[in-house]
């Protein structure tokens, strides 16, 4: 019997086969589609990684966590996965995006330094910031290699003899005794324990998850970048959307996505879709906005995100079934934390004490909102 089986294997699962394959657990995963695939949420050549966070300061020792991993996984992997390029937050003076990345510099002790519009412009005139904006430097922040990060989990965790289908749907997983069966049309694969990972398709394995799970349709486009050493960066527009744009894998080419892009939500989200005019449009808009003297995106691609209510990451034994660990919910901004959430996972799967603290991310945290 295998010690762990997870479902799902984009980051958030291979982060959990490589923590379990470090700890000595024996495992065995699934995912429904092919290795590398662009269905799920985990695609996309590179992730920004933050110093200081603006989405709260609760996810600071997660954040912190994850440095430490992303750097042991490049050291067992032997590839460069994330470079500290330094990272901008701008936004209007007085904004809360600014107010709670200076808070986490100040609570946590980070370097920062705080510029207005007229220091930044002169620092990175393509940003063409107008006057009433500020701007956030975090020389810790970067550009995470995903799509290679994912080989490197995946392949690290098979090495240590990690057992990983892709191509291969579960169709239920139940409870048998003190353990699991995980079903699969081949197969039916006993577990001690599992691990849900299944991104916008975790509600099906675990019932605690359906009412606040929401899967949301994301478009990503590509551009020829801004001339000069323009650092990745998030922007918060004058009516509170905010973007976010970071070099990608081939050099000179960039990245961008607009949060919450068209608000497309509801399940059948979770389905393949194709790039429309809209979606065209609005990145096209939201690129002139912000970095005026680039070229229009060039290429598109469909993602999905899955929220809870306030954007907070699900960590969790199920209630009513502690065998299940619930990994959910990411909410468009989990990639950078995978190796440490996987960690925690594996560690609550074993009953182990977590190395962070994972109170701020329980699931009655989001039944009582």
């Amino acid at each position: 019997m295998h010690d762990i089986g997870v479902v799902g294997l984009g980051a958030m699962g291979l982060a959990s086969a490589w923590a379990a394959s470090r700890a000595g657990a024996k495992v065995i995963g699934f995912d429904q589609f092919p290795q590398n695939h662009r269905q799920g949420s985990s695609h996309g050549e590179t992730r920004m990684i933050r110093g200081l966070y603006s989405e709260g300061r609760v996810y600071m020792p997660l954040l912190d966590r994850s440095y430490a991993l992303w750097a042991r996984l490049e050291e067992e992997s032997g590839e460069t996965l994330l470079k500290r390029l330094g990272g901008l937050d701008i936004a209007v003076k007085g904004s809360s995006l600014l107010d709670e990345s200076l808070a986490c510099a100040d609570a946590y002790d980070r370097a920062c330094i705080l510029m207005d519009a007229a220091t930044a412009n002169e620092c990175w005139p393509a940003l063409h910031l107008p006057d009433n904006c500020a701007a956030i430097k975090s020389g810790e922040s970067g550009v995470l290699m995903s799509d290679r990060a994912n080989v490197a989990m995946a392949r690290l965790a098979q090495e240590s003899g990690a057992d990983l289908h892709w191509e291969t749907p579960v169709q239920n997983v139940t409870r048998d005794g003190d353990g699991f069966v995980i079903r699969t049309d081949q197969d039916e694969v006993p577990v001690r324990r599992v691990i849900n990972a299944a991104g916008p398709w975790a509600e099906q394995f675990s019932s605690d998850l359906q009412t606040i799970l929401t899967v949301e349709r994301q478009v990503i486009a590509y551009f020829d970048g801004p001339e000069g050493d323009v650092p990745p960066f998030q922007r918060e527009l004058h009516d509170g959307r905010r973007i976010y744009l970071l070099p990608a894998a081939n050099p000179g080419r960039w990245k961008l996505g607009l949060y919450h892009h068209r608000q497309q939500r509801g399940p059948a989200h979770c389905g393949p879709s194709e790039v429309d005019h809209e979606d065209r449009r609005i990145l096209t808009d939201c690129l002139k906005a912000v970095l005026p003297d680039c070229p229009p995106p060039d290429r598109f691609e469909v993602c999905r995100f899955t929220n809870t209510v306030d954007g907070r990451f699900v960590v969790d034994q199920a209630p009513d079934d502690p065998g299940m660990v619930l990994i959910a919910a990411c909410s468009g901004h989990g990639y950078k934390f995978a190796p440490a959430i996987g960690e925690a996972a594996v560690a609550l799967a074993l009953d182990l004490p977590p190395s962070v603290d994972l109170s701020p991310f329980t699931l009655a945290h989001q039944t009582k909102l």
